[in-house]
């Protein structure tokens, strides 16, 4: 028996390493049921970091099936989209893909980055400088060498919109997500023919934009009986992850910010002009102002490798608590994947620095959670010359459960921190879903109801430890960067 009177709402996010699904309590701001699946990114040493869009569905099919289950009944009110932005995804007048999906991470465009990086327009017509994990340079280096493939091509799809055309049927994407192809003029409003030719790709690959709190279509039939959501329920356009994440953690004026460390780290902030300053400009999901980001690509993919790599799978945390703070002068740069701040430079890689013999494991984990530390403090400060700094800094994402990468943030950044233990993307998924269905009347009648927990600051021997630390760090990266 369906439970008509207390209603759920859906939040599908699509992440850069799996899908996170969770069901949303409108009234109480809890969240009632989750489920999270990971799919396989194959990757190789020329750049490649690629996808296939089925092991998506896949996932989201499982996720979904799981938290419905979950709800125990509950009415699914609605269902709103997140995904990982920046993707190439090209499919064909069969709804087919012609090409496997490269994610942001993807760095096979280097030469085309490095061309259209020279012409003003991209920062001029679509907000942003040129760098290689947006959208553009992989449309030109698919381009360049698989020409066929990108003729046959009908449609460009980010992420979640092909997530949205499986459970609906129609094909569309939101403002944030056009935003972040670098092919969206967006004082028009429309799809830039000049920026699609300078890449080499006809405009008619962009697919109709809607805002993102508009609906999109309704769960079909066939995509009810893979899914297990109800058919005939509203599924909302939805928004990129960094716009997602932004709404997720309740951020709805310039005095906060959010901080999203996953496999990469964002730090985003609202400005009322379209300035991207040292960092990146993204649409607001709720359709006001703008997004200013800063960001890390490779946060949670540091501690990743390196519990891989150096520690045979032990947990970071656990290796770094047999060590003091400031990992006795050893530095870590956390830029496998380039680096954007304190500057862009998609050449630079990561690296330990200042290396004894004295130096083992603790230091070596404990260098690793203060360099992505130190490196989102950069990236608030960037974000802050935009909006102001804020006075509470709100943190989301896997990264945001190690109490020593707390610590050393908590030491060097000028601003409260408040852990939101269940924001991000998904979330702003579900409450861009409710904004759309009239569930919430704003984006502000959602935050009230989403908890926060206060970061502790650490003793002042410690806190002094980690500022000297990240001395250190700011000196590297003006030595290297």
């Amino acid at each position: 028996m369906t439970d008509a009177a207390n209603p759920v709402l859906v939040g599908i996010d699509v992440g850069t390493t799996g899908v996170k699904v969770i069901g949303l309590d409108p009234r109480s701001g809890l969240i009632v049921a989750s489920d999270a699946r990971e799919y396989e990114t194959r990757t190789r040493s020329d750049g490649t970091h690629e996808q296939d869009p089925a092991a998506w569905w896949v996932a989201v099919c499982a996720g979904t099936r799981s938290v419905v289950e979950q709800l125990s009944g509950r009415r699914v009110a609605a269902v709103g989209l997140s995904g990982h932005m920046h993707s190439l995804l090209l499919v064909d007048g069969d709804d087919t893909p012609v090409l496997p999906a490269l994610t942001w991470a993807d760095r096979r465009s280097g030469e085309e980055t490095a061309r259209l990086s020279a012409d003003p327009s991209f920062r001029l017509t679509g907000g942003n400088d040129v760098v290689g994990a947006f959208t553009a340079p992989k449309l030109a280096w698919a381009a360049a060498t698989h020409p066929a493939e990108v003729e046959r091509a009908h449609r460009l799809v980010l992420t979640k919109d092909y997530i949205g055309h499986l459970l609906t049927g129609v094909w569309a994407t939101d403002e944030t997500d056009a935003l972040g192809t670098l092919l969206y003029d967006f004082r028009a409003r429309r799809w830039s023919p000049e920026l699609f030719a300078a890449v080499g790709a006809s405009p008619r690959l962009g697919q109709p934009v809607l805002r993102s709190t508009d609906e999109r279509g309704l769960v079909h039939e066939q995509a009810a009986a893979a899914t297990g959501l109800p058919a005939g329920i509203p599924v909302m356009a939805g928004a990129g992850d960094v716009s997602a994440s932004v709404v997720g953690a309740g951020v709805v004026d310039p005095s906060r910010m959010v901080l999203n460390v996953g496999t990469a780290a964002q730090v985003m902030g609202l400005a009322d002009t379209p300035d991207p300053g040292p960092g990146f400009l993204f649409g607001s999901a709720t359709g006001t102002g703008f997004v200013t980001m800063a960001s890390l690509y490779a946060a949670g993919a540091s501690v990743r490798w390196a519990e891989r790599a150096l520690f045979g799978g032990a947990d970071i945390n656990a290796v770094a608590a047999d060590g003091e703070a400031g990992s006795d002068g050893l530095t870590h740069l956390p830029f496998m994947f380039g680096s954007t701040v304190p500057r862009k430079n998609d050449a630079a890689r990561a690296a330990f620095l200042g290396q004894t013999e004295q130096h083992g494991p603790a230091q070596l984990a404990g260098a690793v959670l203060e360099g992505i530390a130190f490196a989102c403090a950069d990236a608030i400060d960037a974000v802050a010359r935009v909006t102001g700094r804020p006075d509470a800094v709100r943190l989301v994402g896997g990264v945001t459960r190690s109490e020593r990468w707390r610590q050393a943030l908590a030491s060097v950044v000028d601003a409260r921190l408040e852990l939101v233990p269940d924001g991000g993307s998904a979330l702003g998924a579900a409450v861009l879903a409710g904004i759309g269905a009239g569930v919430y009347e704003s984006d502000a009648d959602a935050a009230d109801a989403i908890a926060t927990v206060p970061v502790v600051r650490p003793a002042e021997r410690d806190a002094d430890r980690y500022r000297a630390a990240r001395d250190r760090y700011r000196a590297w990266c003006d030595r290297l960067l």
